[in-house]
């Protein structure tokens, strides 16, 4: 029984040497194998993919209005009421200050009366000048026929010797002096001399018009009436200043809407037009986003820094933005909706080319491509890849062109 017992165990361990023997032998065989595997360099990769892309600038800036006006008086004198005070809305016309008007209103008053009267006397100009000219001619007419019958009664007399040659001569001189006096009345009719008279008298009232209107300007310049609409933001002075045409009184802003002034470099430059669409985000509203429009592009760029002054027009209705406020304008420069993307971790740069590693069967193939807009996450490729394609996002630092790889287990399948 020991026997077949010793021997048992004797085959036991014969046959676990042989199984040691045999796993050496296969580990032997298979080393090289996995010493190959291990040399080809894993990889991650994800698709070339297509869609919105947009090259959008931020800039910060400062809300302020579009219009914003100080206000004078434009004659010296005592400061009667001020109507408004800081935070009133005003409209364009309303009146907001005035000035001492007593002394203005009597010169007016005075200024009217004369004008009244230089009108009466025109009216009494026109009315009986040509008039007094008829009377003269008419008058003339009779005395001219008078002294023709005389002098044709004593010229028949003479003939017959009846009526001595001075007697004739005298009445001829009347007839004569009749003769002149009416051609003088019709001349004054035929060259309307009486006009002067009217002329005269127009000019009087012409002079009487303008004085009035000196006048009154004087006086409309005691009304200080507001030029735009918006607010009240400064007040400078009180009732009962005496004030100058330079001495402040109020100043106003317009805030309807509001403007923010930003720069752009020259690659944006070329981008901008006028009415392109801009996104406000201001600080004091972190949960809302305003809507404004590019108004006024500065046609050149500045010398020194290379850049150009554009502002945005910001409609602020309900008055929500103040003056000061600051914010952050979006600007979109360029959108494709079909743009070709890849990762940002695929792009490789070397000086100034950039490559990507396209992944084709098994093999890392160097890609030369042309990148557009870079994002935090994508780059647009403009020229080089197509949609659907397999791009090398990790381990590419060692590759080169036809370089063999494998996948890791983190890559999306193909």
């Amino acid at each position: 029984m020991k026997k077949i017992l010793i021997i048992l165990v004797i085959m036991a361990v014969g046959s676990l040497g042989a199984f040691r023997a045999v796993q050496v032998i296969s580990a032997k065989k298979e080393e090289p194998k996995r010493g190959r595997l291990g040399q080809i360099p894993l990889v991650e990769v994800a698709p070339v993919t297509q869609g919105l892309i947009e090259d959008k600038i931020v800039r910060n800036g400062d809300i302020a209005p579009i219009y914003q006006v100080t206000i004078y008086s434009k004659v010296q004198g005592w400061l009667e009421e001020v109507h408004v005070r800081e935070g009133d809305l005003v409209k364009v016309g309303q009146e907001i200050a005035t000035l001492d008007k007593r002394e203005a209103e009597a010169a007016v008053a005075q200024a009217r009366a004369s004008l009244e009267a230089a009108k009466a006397r025109l009216k009494q100009v026109t009315a009986t000048a040509q008039e007094t000219v008829q009377s003269q001619i008419q008058h003339a007419r009779a005395n001219l026929e008078l002294a023709e019958v005389d002098l044709k009664r004593n010229q028949a007399l003479h003939d017959k010797n009846l009526v001595a040659r001075q007697k004739l001569d005298e009445v001829r001189m009347r007839y004569n002096v009749a003769k002149a006096a009416y051609d003088l009345a019709m001349n004054s009719v035929r060259k309307k001399t009486w006009e002067n008279d009217i002329a005269l008298v127009e000019a009087q009232v012409n002079q009487a018009k303008a004085t009035l209107s000196l006048y009154e300007a004087q006086l409309r310049n005691l009304i200080i009436v507001s030029p735009i609409k918006g607010g009240v933001t400064k007040r400078f002075v009180d009732p009962g200043t005496m004030v100058k045409d330079t001495t402040r009184i109020l100043t106003l802003m317009d805030l309807s809407e509001m403007k923010m002034v930003v720069n752009v470099i020259e690659r944006e430059f070329i981008h901008l037009k006028k009415g392109q669409p801009v996104k406000i985000a201001i600080n004091a509203f972190p949960d809302r986003v305003f809507s404004g429009t590019i108004q006024i592009i500065t046609p050149a760029l500045d010398l020194q820094s290379r850049t150009a002054e554009i502002q945005i027009y910001i409609p602020n209705p309900d008055f929500i933005l103040k003056p000061g406020m600051f914010g952050r304008a979006e600007i979109i420069l360029r959108s494709n909706p079909e743009a070709v993307m890849v990762p940002i971790q695929s792009l490789v740069t070397e000086v100034d080319k950039d490559f990507v590693f396209v992944l084709q069967e098994n093999k890392a193939v160097r890609r030369n491509i042309r990148k557009g807009v870079v994002r935090d996450t994508a780059v647009e490729i403009v020229q080089g890849l197509s949609p659907g394609e397999q791009v090398i996002t990790a381990g590419q630092a060692s590759l080169k062109d036809g370089t063999q790889v494998r996948l890791s287990l983190q890559s999306p399948a193909k």
